[in-house]
């Protein structure tokens, strides 16, 4: 500033002096400082503009993921409260009622399929928070996933023993992968589509395609708009606040199928519904 004020005073002298030369080179040296001033002042600004949009993006995501951790609390307290409900009352009316033993039976049936629903519950909370601490690895093996996808489907079967899953499922497939992230995989997968699907069928098939392995499940349930795609897989996302579930499911699977080195993609199925594809290498990577 000191020399700028210098600069103007010299000019100032020399226009008193009437000397047009030196005029003119002055006027340009305070030209150039000028311009030097103002695109230093340009770049601060634009710094500072950067600064503030960053500041307020990371704060909108801040935002949104404690509200996402807000509903999350809500849902998952609910979604642990029912089967602890429908499982107190089969194990009341056992105590309390001198049932045949077919009533029986039925009523143990339930206890257990609300007991599995408990441990996958439970196992997707553990599984998310071990995943924050960084203390879930997974551990490669020779897995049949033929026969390890069919075991799944049948333990998810009798929890949903009123709904209809169909299966086309290739025999003998073996790949190189943690037998559990794979029954993590294929549960959660099948759950998410019994979930948004009410009473219509869900199909799921397994294919070997070259050096990969396709698991394919489909749903004619509500379909997931084009631009929320690429949101499902973050944790606690739900597509709204009044959808059921805990906002874990695909986030673990996006999670396993990373740690596979393999991909997942969301697609639309005709008429209606969703159609997801886990492609998994055969050999580990």
């Amino acid at each position: 500033m000191v020399n700028q004020n210098n600069i103007i005073y010299d000019q100032q002298i020399l226009m008193a002096s009437g000397d047009s030369a030196k005029q003119a080179l002055l006027h340009a040296e305070l030209q150039r400082k000028w311009f030097m001033v103002i695109g230093e002042g340009s770049v601060f600004l634009v710094l500072m503009l950067i600064g503030i949009y960053q500041v307020r993006k990371a704060f909108r995501k801040e935002s949104e993921l404690l509200a996402r951790q807000k509903t999350f609390l809500h849902s998952v307290t609910h979604e642990f409260k029912s089967p602890i409900a429908s499982l107190r009352l089969q194990i009341e009316t056992l105590l309390k009622r001198n049932l045949s033993g077919e009533l029986q039976q039925q009523a143990l049936t339930n206890a257990l399929e609300d007991t599995e629903r408990l441990d996958r519950l439970s196992e997707k909370v553990l599984m998310a928070a071990r995943i924050d601490n960084g203390e879930l690895p997974i551990y490669i093996e020779r897995v049949d996933l033929s026969q390890k996808v069919k075991d799944t489907i049948s333990q998810i079967s009798r929890a949903y023993s009123n709904r209809k899953i169909e299966q086309d499922i290739a025999e003998s497939i073996i790949i190189d992968a943690d037998a559990w992230a794979i029954t993590s995989i294929v549960t959660n997968l099948l759950e998410n589509a019994l979930l948004y699907s009410q009473d219509t069928p869900v199909s799921i098939a397994l294919v070997q395609k070259d050096e990969n392995t396709i698991i394919t499940i489909k749903d004619m349930g509500v379909g997931i708009p084009q631009d929320e795609r690429k949101n499902i897989f973050q944790k606690f996302y739900r597509l709204n606040t009044s959808s059921k579930g805990t906002g874990l499911g695909l986030y673990l699977v996006d999670y396993f199928v990373k740690k596979h080195k393999g991909m997942i993609t969301v697609k639309e199925n005709i008429p209606k519904g969703s159609i997801f594809e886990v492609s998994l290498p055969l050999k580990k990577v």
